[in-house]
């Protein structure tokens, strides 16, 4: 994350606004407040907001990935790369509000270029124990070149149940990801573009009627089943329950469809992308689709020791199976994953203390049969710092379509080892200093590494793969001026992962109240930087970033300007976005042949009604 953020001093509310998420229910940990601080709403992009450095199509809502190595997934089935993973609603990542009035969160960002971005947020409690919301989001952009056209939409209906007598909880989610993109498979002359000077670039581009398409559905749920005694209290004849909670059994349930499709209805050639050598018939024309379904049934046993001032300790095991089927091309597989996890935790309280985390996690059976994660975390807390580290180690089988692939264009059936990441970190975040500072140093050691080469098609390394990173944030105050840093170092040791060295975001501004302190307000500028590198080139039919050796991407800041102001909990802004474009150079790329937006106005505005 690229965030400052603080809270807000609040005025003590008899009924605050608050909400917790399924990590905090887990572990029996406090509810949280709003985070309401005036700091960062200018960035509206989600990978700008989240990874800082990172590559797409040049359009919001674009196929992307983060230029940060920050490898980490679950023990469990993977499809493959899902270039639009970041703008999804998830289930895992809900947070369940408890509010005496209506709590709504109105975020819209309009522009130039038809650009809008709506994200709406409404939850009630319609009795003190059921509570109820939808989360929307709503990403539509024109593009700045031919054929760079975006429709998105992300829905979420949410809800949280807890009865009476304390004993059960509910928790659900329903999830909508939905998005329809223009294919234009990049600009066929960069030096034609970099001729070009002013907003109003044009350049041909190798696809002409192509289009992708994604759906995304999903079903959660997990209930809770309360363990431990049950106090009664009888007070004026009013009967009300108090439980010492020891732990819960849990059932979780969810359902995921998830279908990718790429459009050629009036046979879009182009030699770079759909070389002669591939399966793809003489017209040219052809309609890809993958699918996959899934059913999940998790039940896990959970048990807490007894809390105090000083920790809290969480227990958990659990057993899960999951149904998996996957559809491509008259090619059907079923797989059945049936996997066991186990979790230790100590959570401090206090400022002088110790945090420990293990946890484990095995497939039994399935397409992920034998696959194994282990984790084990530290954490020392003193009054001045919080000092961190862990290991990790991953053998897991490679991604679905990495291991069987089958298209019009592109087909493969391969055989691999398994992966073996080993993940090694430490990290330091101070807590005394007025702005304070985080480090956090990562390495990892992978075996079998499994990627797209030079060809598109999958290939699995026989060399160890190092890749070391650094990632460090500090803001510095003088007065009313605030310059805000972070920086990514990393290097890999063989030329496998294409990573820029160096990569750098900063943003220096003024902040102040003024009108009589009503209005807060910051203006000022925003860079964001990486070194340059031969960046992926990106597929569209294969939705995947492969290795390409001709062009080097990178090398260039992205200014922006903006001025942005809170009033109440209403927030407004303004933002000049590249504002350096042409200043020393024409290219500029974040995908090679796919250029970076040109300059351009925008405006903002976020608006939060809430206990």
């Amino acid at each position: 994350m690229l965030g400052f953020a603080q809270n807000d001093s609040l005025e003590k509310l008899k009924y605050p606004s608050t909400y917790v998420t399924e990590y905090d229910i887990d572990r029996n940990l406090n509810a949280h407040l709003e985070d309401t601080a005036l700091n960062q709403n200018e960035i509206y992009h989600p990978y700008y907001k989240n990874h800082g450095i990172f590559q797409d199509l040049g359009n919001i809502g674009t196929a992307g990935r983060s230029l940060f190595f920050n490898f980490d997934r679950p023990n469990d089935f993977n499809l493959g790369f899902n270039p639009y993973q970041i703008f999804y609603k998830r289930a895992e990542d809900t947070r369940y509000y408890k509010t005496k009035l209506p709590y709504t969160d109105f975020n819209y960002t309009q522009g130039q270029r038809e650009l809008l971005m709506l994200a709406a947020k409404f939850s009630y409690n319609f009795t003190p124990r059921l509570n109820l919301g939808v989360d929307y989001n709503r990403i539509t952009s024109e593009g700045f070149y031919p054929r760079q056209y975006t429709s998105l939409y992300f829905t979420k209906l949410f809800g949280s149940y807890h009865s009476k007598n304390n004993r059960y909880t509910m928790l659900g989610n329903i999830i909508w990801n939905r998005g329809v993109l223009d294919e234009n498979g990049g600009i066929r002359n960069d030096s034609l573009f970099e001729s070009l000077r002013g907003p109003n670039k044009a350049a041909p581009v190798h696809l002409l009627n192509s289009q992708s398409r994604f759906r995304n559905n999903v079903i959660y749920a997990k209930q809770y089943f309360y363990l431990g005694k049950m106090n009664t209290k009888i007070i004026d004849g009013d009967t009300s329950y108090q439980m010492s909670k020891a732990g819960f059994i849990a059932h979780t349930f969810k359902y995921e469809k998830d279908n990718y499709f790429f459009d050629n209805p009036l046979g879009d050639t182009s030699s770079l992308l759909f070389p002669a050598t591939g399966k793809i018939d003489s017209s040219n024309i052809f309609y890809d689709s993958i699918s996959s379904f899934s059913v999940m049934n998790r039940l896990s046993y959970s048990y807490w020791t007894k809390s105090n001032e000083k920790q809290q300790s969480f227990i958990e095991f659990a057993l899960s199976h999951k149904y998996i089927e996957v559809q491509q091309m008259e090619e059907k597989r079923i797989f059945n994953n049936i996997y066991t996890e186990a979790r230790l935790e100590r959570i401090p309280k206090n400022d002088q203390n110790i945090g420990i985390k293990l946890f484990g996690s095995y497939c039994l059976t399935g397409f992920n049969q034998n696959d194994v994660k282990l984790n084990a975390e530290l954490l020392f807390v003193t009054k001045k710092l919080n000092v961190s580290g862990g290991i990790n180690n991953h053998l897991f089988t490679p991604d679905y379509t990495h291991i069987h692939y089958r298209s019009a264009p592109f087909s493969w059936n391969n055989s691999y080892s398994k992966v073996n990441v080993t993940h090694w970190r430490a990290a330091i975040q101070t807590k005394e200093l007025r702005h304070n500072l985080n480090l956090s140093i990562n390495q990892y050691l992978i075996a079998n590494w499994v990627y797209n080469g030079t060809n598109l098609n999958p290939e699995q390394s026989n060399k160890l793969l190092v890749i070391n990173t650094l990632e460090a944030s500090k803001t510095i105050q003088t007065g009313v001026a605030f310059f805000e840093h972070k920086i990514w170092l990393q290097q890999a040791n063989i030329d496998l992962v294409r990573l820029p060295f160096f990569g750098g975001f900063a943003r220096y501004y003024v902040a102040g109240k003024i009108f009589k302190k009503v209005l807060e307000l910051q203006v000022g500028a925003e860079a964001f930087y990486n070194s340059s590198f031969y960046g992926n080139a990106y597929h569209p039919s294969a939705r995947v970033f492969y290795l390409q050796n001709q062009t080097q991407i990178g090398n260039y800041p992205l200014v922006d300007f903006f001025v942005t102001g809170k009033v109440m909990t209403a927030i407004i802004y303004a933002k000049y976005e590249h504002a350096n474009m042409d200043f020393l150079q024409a290219g500029f790329y974040n995908t090679p042949h796919y250029p970076l937006p040109v300059r351009v106005f925008r405006l903002g505005m976020r608006l939060r009604l809430y206990n």
